[in-house]
């Protein structure tokens, strides 16, 4: 009887997993028949994306990405963050190293701090459980893209980055914190994981900056095919009006919270693509626009998910646990945004 159980557990298993793998085939067919009907339009569309990846991202991201891998090679900010164990312990259940990629994160933007969690993950000075908790407060985005792309680029005032950047900050930390809370009872001994360091090796100065360089040009590949492909998927949902039957049951919702339809279609974009959304929320710059762009930003858009998990995958961290943090962290920060507007 338990042999036949698990036979039937197993047939289950492979047609559940034979049926996704057709529909992704067919997906994937159905993309490339449309690309072949007007190869002019997506070509093009591709290098928008790409365009946009080597013109906008590449420049700020490369160097902060190159430095980030040196300091996690070189060993020595791991001994450093340790005299900080006690205070990360107490709020997030982390060792102090985290506080290192909580404000790299912070600073340089996605995907860093899930380059870094991976990092240290893979140089065995966290463990699986700490990954996991990292991800849900070290992957932020960062004050050049938040206050200047979307604050002063976009909506034209500082004032509103500020309050973004703030409000983005504030929850990632009150997640982090709230988290480790709910689960304390659960991971209580995760903090007596013996981990099983991995000598620091010897490099040569060149050896260590090929290396990182190495590694660093390969990862932002990685960035870079994404943004392309999100950015072409983009293109075809536009135009299979996929988009804007999405927007119809998303402004609908919407109607009843009294945000207007460039509101939610700004949000819908978002979804996909943070950048898009935002840009189209700042058509009309007011503040229940700036709490819907505060809410697309936390979450991120599904083209930075995918680059995030890219890295956080081989920390053992799924991709549903962490789309779950995403969603509520744009809970969180559209929150915290509107008691801003309140107090201030």
């Amino acid at each position: 009887m338990t042999t036949n159980k698990k036979n039937q557990k197993r047939k289950k298993i492979i047609f559940s997993k034979n049926f996704i793998d057709s529909i992704l085939t067919l997906i994937v067919f159905v993309i490339i028949s449309i690309i072949i009907s007007n190869p002019e339009k997506f070509t093009s569309g591709t290098v928008s994306g790409l365009k946009l990846f080597f013109f906008n991202v590449l420049p700020g991201l490369f160097p902060f990405m190159l430095l980030t891998k040196l300091l996690t090679e070189i060993g020595l900010i791991f001994k450093t963050c340790q005299k900080f164990d006690k205070l990360s312990y107490k709020l997030f259940g982390t060792p102090g190293v985290s506080i290192y990629a909580f404000l790299m994160s912070i600073l340089s933007g996605y995907p860093i701090g899930a380059k870094i969690i991976t990092d240290l993950y893979l140089k065995g000075q966290i463990s699986e459980i700490e990954a996991k908790k990292m991800s849900i407060f070290c992957t932020t985005s960062g004050p050049i893209f938040i206050i200047g792309t979307i604050g002063v680029t976009m909506f034209k005032n500082y004032k509103f980055g500020l309050i973004l950047y703030a409000s983005h900050i504030i929850s990632s930390i009150l997640m982090g914190i709230i988290y480790h809370i709910l689960t304390k009872k659960k991971h209580k001994n995760s903090n007596k994981i013996v981990i099983i360091q991995k000598p620091l090796q010897t490099f040569n100065n060149t050896n260590i900056l090929s290396k990182c360089i190495n590694e660093t040009i390969n990862s932002l590949f990685i960035v870079g095919a994404y943004i392309t492909i999100f950015y072409l998927l983009g293109e075809i949902l536009t135009m299979l009006k996929i988009f804007n039957l999405l927007n119809v049951i998303i402004s609908k919702l919407f109607d009843m919270f009294g945000f207007n339809s460039f509101e939610s279609s700004g949000f819908t974009y978002g979804i996909l693509e943070v950048t898009r959304g935002a840009k189209v929320l700042s058509i009309s710059p007011t503040q229940s626009s700036l709490i819907l762009a505060t809410g697309i930003v936390s979450f991120s858009g599904l083209s930075i998910i995918m680059q995030s998990m890219a890295f956080l995958k081989e920390a053992k961290i799924k991709a549903h646990n962490f789309i779950f943090s995403k969603c509520v962290h744009c809970v969180f920060s559209m929150i915290i945004c509107a008691l801003f507007f309140v107090i201030i």
